[in-house]
């Protein structure tokens, strides 16, 4: 059923007129797309997800997304 619900197209958060990550969700799941940017490698990528807050960084970096939920997320 989750399938049905699906978006038909992924939505693109922007700051400053740059791509951060793209996203798209249903009832049950959000999926976050993130492009490292190029000679960066996966190892040093850092993603922290947790109800109400989300940090993205490259390890040895701040944070380039450090933001809270707008609205406060439980587990099932």
């Amino acid at each position: 059923m989750a399938e049905k619900l699906a978006p038909e197209k992924r939505h693109a958060f922007v700051h400053n007129g740059q791509k951060v990550f793209e996203w798209d969700q249903t009832l049950e799941e959000v999926n976050m797309y993130i492009e490292l940017p190029k000679g960066v490698p996966t190892k040093l990528f850092r993603c922290t997800i947790q109800a109400g807050h989300i940090e993205v960084a490259i390890r040895g970096n701040p944070p380039y997304l450090n933001v809270r939920a707008s609205h406060h997320s439980s587990p099932l």
